[in-house]
């Protein structure tokens, strides 16, 4: 009997470790799942303010657009545009798809109410209209029109779209 009474004290601290050992790993897996669950849920939250940011600029650049079509007051930040300095060849180097006929951006006030980094127009070229129209009676003016659109939190998106105004000659 002594026999049987001997072994059970010697067992008693291995259930505690044993126990310890489970509990730690238990613990670990506890905090390595929190902080997947974590990254996850900023991953989703960028997406959705890239999203947020990418919808304003585009937004702005729609606004700016109604607006060059509204009136012809509107226009006036394309003139403005026509009238500015040409690019300067460092900058035409950089920016390879410009033609060599354009000119200095200017900036265009933001529409929307949207925190807007920069809104800014730029005249790119004349030239014959493609669209089968009389050569003698128009001419066509391209522009790029640029919008950033920006949180408070640093995200932000800039889009580019170019247009054209058919002109009289």
């Amino acid at each position: 009997m002594r026999n049987l009474h001997t072994q059970s004290r010697t067992q008693k601290g291995a259930t505690l470790i044993v126990a310890l050992v489970f509990l730690l790993v238990l613990t670990i897996a506890g905090v390595t799942a929190m902080r997947f669950s974590t990254f996850e849920e900023r991953m989703a939250s960028n997406s959705q303010f890239r999203n947020q940011v990418f919808q304003q600029a585009q937004n702005e650049l729609r606004a700016q657009l109604l607006a060059f079509n509204t009136n012809l007051a509107n226009r006036a930040p394309l003139l403005l545009a026509i009238n500015q300095p040409a690019e300067t060849s460092a900058n035409l180097t950089a920016l390879p798809m410009l033609p060599k006929t354009s000119r200095l951006a200017q900036a265009v006030t933001p529409i929307t109410g949207t925190l807007a980094a920069s809104n800014t127009v730029r005249y790119t070229q004349e030239k014959p209209c493609d669209d089968g129209s009389s050569v003698e009676r128009f001419i066509c003016i391209d522009f790029e029109m640029n919008a950033r659109a920006e949180l408070e939190s640093g995200t932000y998106s800039w889009q580019s779209q170019g247009i054209t105004f058919q002109n009289n000659k």
